[in-house]
């Protein structure tokens, strides 16, 4: 099920996204496209930076079977900065069936809906699965931030125009 939670609002669904992201950066191919600093996060660490989300504009849509996350987008939106897809992490154990193309179908409709004409997003440019399943879904390269994470792998911003 694909789903929006609110995780500060619902104990167990906070729990469950925490697990997921220690999944998902536990896996040091997956942890490198989620860090700029390459900084491992602990447990502590990915508890505050959820509770800070709230501020920022930050929203979550998951996708779960049987009450166990396997892949989360964050998004934000503003009326003055727009709509972003933030991250996207799917449990390793979990790729390649569907659920980062089903969270990216939800995050679009949502912007949509909600009379957004774009969505920007920053994928690293070592990330070639991101980028596949990116521009597949219409998201144009339209900049580049060279040498943005701390081993000098470039940040390409990508576009997708809203129908």
């Amino acid at each position: 099920m694909i789903r929006l939670i609110k995780p500060l609002e619902n104990k167990s669904d906070y729990n469950r996204l925490t697990d997921l992201f220690l999944r998902c950066l536990e896996d040091n191919e997956s942890f490198k496209f989620l860090s700029y600093s390459l900084i491992k996060f602990d447990k502590e660490t990915i508890e505050n930076f959820t509770k800070s989300h709230k501020e920022q504009g930050i929203f979550y849509i998951i996708q779960e079977t049987n009450k166990i996350f396997y892949g989360v987008l964050a998004y934000k939106k503003n009326k003055i900065q727009g709509f972003e897809l933030f991250l996207l992490a799917v449990d390793k154990g979990h790729q390649k069936k569907g659920i980062g193309q089903s969270l990216i179908d939800k995050c679009i409709k949502t912007a949509k809906t909600e009379n957004y004409e774009s969505m920007d997003t920053f994928v690293f440019a070592d990330n070639k699965k991101m980028l596949r399943l990116l521009i597949k879904n219409d998201f144009m390269p339209i900049d580049i931030q060279f040498h943005a994470r701390a081993d000098g792998m470039d940040l390409i911003k990508l576009r997708k125009y809203i129908e």
